[in-house]
């Protein structure tokens, strides 16, 4: 092929007449072809690359997150199936079912009130607000839901400590020790263990001092020293934002420093940064499970460009340094050292269907993991391309003497500490109030070459640094770096108390659990726990009920996550315990724990596989029903049309749709379908006084769309008449690539072809199961349109000479049915 005689016999390559024409038109061939093949293995090769890349990119994905949300508009629960039911989802023997119904009424008796109208403040709040974590009170897995109690504790009337139960004894100045306690509508002294997670310390240790010297440094009365109405000047540089500059990059190391308002805003900043330090490399390598925040471009479902990789994996940093071309971070959340490595975190175990055991590595594991990454990472910006190693220590920071998680997790054998290029943090970083930072090392935070004139800084907040947050994290960085003495005893020994406090509770309770053979264990970090559950039940999620039937405090959307305060006296912590076993045992005892079996699972499996798909079968048949009667009330009003629609659909169920579905004459039946649309579509065309608006709202063929498929109609018997025509000239231009079709197939393909576009423009707008459903809307209309207009089966002789004025503008009331001439 490459030395065919033509190309050899060529005259175009150079002038006959040159002594050197054989070889210089042999070299021309010649290179022609490397040329060809050179860039045909260009092309393949950079395409197989590619793809090659794409599909383990994909794999590694949120690809999991789209799917799960994607049906989640298809798992509907459906009409509710009772408390009994509720009870008996995995096939329960008689004994355990009968245990389990005291069980509801035991908590009923305890979370049920008596009176309904106690929490009506809450029910009107929660009413207008928007955040589910208000206006929800879930405790219990989904598929619960039915199990659920009303919300009594989301109205919080008070907070205190244990020991100080009058609301007075504050005002002077003194807070006892003691863990909180809340009063809610309705019910009184219930522990609370649903504080946040920044206020870890106590609050005369540490809060109360913390908080008396802000509202000092933010007065408005100027005393020479401070200078609080900075505030109203945003975004100046000022001594407040210097010092906090200064105290925060001698705490961590780092050169650079970032405000924002929030954790997630937080994490989001830091990788746009990244990505423009980064310049061609997009790609963030996350680790499973591990979360992040929750703003778009950072929860687990809009991130794009976001890898998901395995924790403690040599696979995963072998990955890293393969793509280093392609990835510009890589992120690390250190609490899943805590949660689970690789192991949903709360509130993701809000799914729990069986067991939940998290099996722990050890702290030196862990570490050596983080520091191998730092290093992979670390290696690849020396001798490849820049990557950046990240930890979010947004929900980490400050609850350990080392404060942060690059001291805390040091090399189990040099003893160094972790060297981030960034770092995140979050509220703690202001003692609770919102501020967040992110710091980094030269070079990787909105670092490029600025003559680059359409790069423009892509994070922006005219509160980012605002003055108050600057100030409040002053104070808690003096407090808790020692250069201030408004906080008498050191943060870092009040920090070596509490977590030598909480392990010793984490330990004696995971004992008394042990010992009363209850199939629950709690993992502690610092001053944060959660629950593991060793046996598959069903009903794990309802241990928390017992918690509150206990009169434990869990918060509103608790899954057994809680948290606690160093104010938790040595007794606070006895009783807790005793709680925590007595809400294990009755919820053992009322058959709650009870194994799910294979074969119980397998049968809820196909039973909830059928419930979900019958219930989506409905709601699109009520979308059906629902499209019908819009259809009727805004097109199909005019008697005419009504009696036109009537018979129209006779013929079509007694004459078309035999002749194509039953004989297979298709020209037939398509012949009688034309003639029952003409009716119908006339009915429309001269009588139907369409309101051009109202209109709108039916999901259907519309005026325009009925034209535009009656024009083409048109154009297809124009085709037919000179096909012969048509057909010559288009196989002299494609030769044998034309179909050749009978005519009956022609004329049904005309017939398909006057639904099909629209079906095609709904599937594109709405999702192939809309665009279906309106298929069957269409095919079921003749059935449907006998039961709406057997009323005109007849009707007076006058209504024909009702013809509307094809110009005119008209306006339907949709209540009384009246149509006014407007224009």
């Amino acid at each position: 092929l490459l030395f065919h005689s033509s190309l050899l016999n060529s005259e175009t390559c150079v002038p006959h007449n040159s002594s050197i024409f054989p070889i210089l038109k042999f070299i021309v061939i010649i290179m022609g072809a490397v040329v060809i093949l050179t860039l045909a293995f260009i092309l393949v090769s950079l395409v197989g690359k590619k793809l090659s890349e794409y599909f383990e990119f994909l794999l590694k994905s949120n690809l999991k997150y789209k799917f799960l949300d994607y049906i989640a508009d298809y798992i509907h629960y459906g009409d509710d199936i009772g408390i009994e039911r509720s009870l008996a989802l995995d096939s329960p023997k008689l004994e355990v079912l009968e245990r389990r119904k005291k069980g509801q009424a035991y908590l009923a008796s305890k979370l049920n009130p008596e009176n309904k109208k106690v929490n009506a403040r809450g029910e009107k709040l929660a009413a207008t607000l928007v955040d589910c974590r208000f206006a929800l009170a879930k405790v219990c897995m989904p598929l619960l839901r039915e199990l659920e109690f009303p919300a009594t504790r989301n109205f919080l009337r008070e907070l205190r400590n244990r020991n100080q139960p009058q609301s007075s004894s504050i005002k002077q100045g003194r807070h006892e020790k003691g863990m909180f306690e809340v009063d809610s509508e309705g019910q009184s002294n219930l522990l609370y263990v649903g504080n946040d997670a920044v206020h870890t310390l106590g609050i005369d240790a540490f809060h109360a001092p913390i908080q008396e010297e802000i509202n000092r440094r933010m007065s408005l009365l100027n005393d020479g020293e401070n200078n609080s109405t900075l505030r109203f000047a945003p975004l100046s540089l000022n001594p407040e934002l210097e010092k906090n500059a200064e105290l925060i990059l001698a705490l961590t190391g780092m050169d650079k420093v970032r405000y924002s308002l929030s954790g997630s805003e937080a994490i989001d900043a830091a990788l746009k940064d990244i990505k423009a330090s980064c310049r061609n490399k997009k790609v963030i390598v996350r680790f499973s499970s591990a979360y992040h925040g929750h703003v778009s471009g950072v929860d687990y479902l809009s991130c794009q460009d976001h890898i998901f990789l395995k924790e403690c994996s040599q696979e995963s940093i072998d990955f890293i340094e393969k793509y280093h071309y392609r990835i510009a971070a890589v992120m690390v959340n250190p609490m899943q050292h805590f949660t689970g490595v690789n192991k949903a975190s709360p509130p993701g175990e809000k799914l729990t269907m069986s067991s939940r055991i998290r099996s722990a590595v050890a702290k030196d594991d862990y570490a050596r993991w983080l520091h191998a990454l730092q290093d992979r990472c670390n290696y690849c910006t020396k001798y490849l391309t820049r990557v950046a190693f990240v930890i979010d220590d947004i929900y980490f920071a400050f609850r350990t003497p080392e404060l942060l998680s690059k001291d805390h997790f040091i090399h189990p054998d040099t003893g160094a500490s972790l060297k981030p290029n960034v770092l995140v943090l979050g509220k703690g970083i202001a003692a609770g109030y919102p501020l967040s930072m992110v710091l980094g090392q030269t070079g990787y935070l909105n670092t490029y070459d600025k003559k680059y004139l359409l790069q423009v800084n892509k994070t922006v907040g005219t509160l980012s640094a605002w003055y108050g947050g600057i100030v409040a994290s002053n104070v808690f960085l003096e407090a808790v770096t020692g250069k201030s003495s408004i906080v008498k005893l050191s943060p870092k020994t009040q920090l070596q108390d509490l977590v030598k406090k909480f392990d010793a509770f984490t330990a004696d309770l995971n004992t008394k659990f042990n010992k009363a053979n209850l199939p629950i264990r709690i993992r502690g970090f610092s001053n944060t726990f959660s629950i593991d559950f060793l046996s598959k039940s069903l009903y794990n999620s309802r241990y928390p009920q017992y918690l509150m039937a206990e009169g434990i405090y869990l918060g509103n959307y608790s899954t057994g996550k809680f948290n606690l305060t160093n104010d938790c006296t040595e007794e606070d912590l006895k009783l807790l315990v005793d709680k925590f076993v007595s809400a294990g045992e009755k919820m053992r005892d009322h058959g709650f724990f009870e194994p799910v079996s294979k074969s119980a699972k397998r049968k809820l499996f196909m039973n909830l596989g059928w419930r979900f798909f019958s219930v989506m079968v409905k709601k699109y048949y009520d979308q059906i029903m629902e499209d019908k009667h819009i259809d009727i009330e805004v097109s199909h009003n005019h008697p005419v049309n009504k009696f036109g629609h009537f018979w129209s659909s006779v013929f079509m169920i007694l004459v078309a749709y035999p002749y194509i579905f039953l004989y297979g004459e298709t020209i037939k039946g398509c012949l009688w379908f034309f003639i029952t649309h003409v009716i119908r579509q006339g009915g429309h065309f001269f009588y139907e006084h369409q309101d051009r608006d109202i209109e709108k709202k039916k999901f259907g063929h519309k005026d325009r769309s009925k034209k535009e498929a009656a024009a083409a109609l048109i154009g297809a018997a124009t085709m037919y008449h000179y096909r012969s025509d048509i057909y010559e000239y288009l196989s002299t231009k494609f030769g044998g690539v034309i179909p050749t079709l009978r005519v009956d197939q022609y004329v049904g393909l005309v017939a398909l072809f006057t639904i099909v576009p629209h079906y095609v423009e709904i599937t594109y707008q709405y999702g192939l199961l809309r665009g279906i459903s309106w298929l069957l809307k269409i095919l079921t209309d003749p059935f449907t349109d006998l039961l709406d207009f057997y009323t005109h089966c007849v009707i007076h002789p006058k209504w024909f000479f009702d013809i509307k004025e094809q110009k005119a503008v008209y306006r339907l009331d949709i209540t009384t049915k009246t149509v006014k001439k407007i224009q």
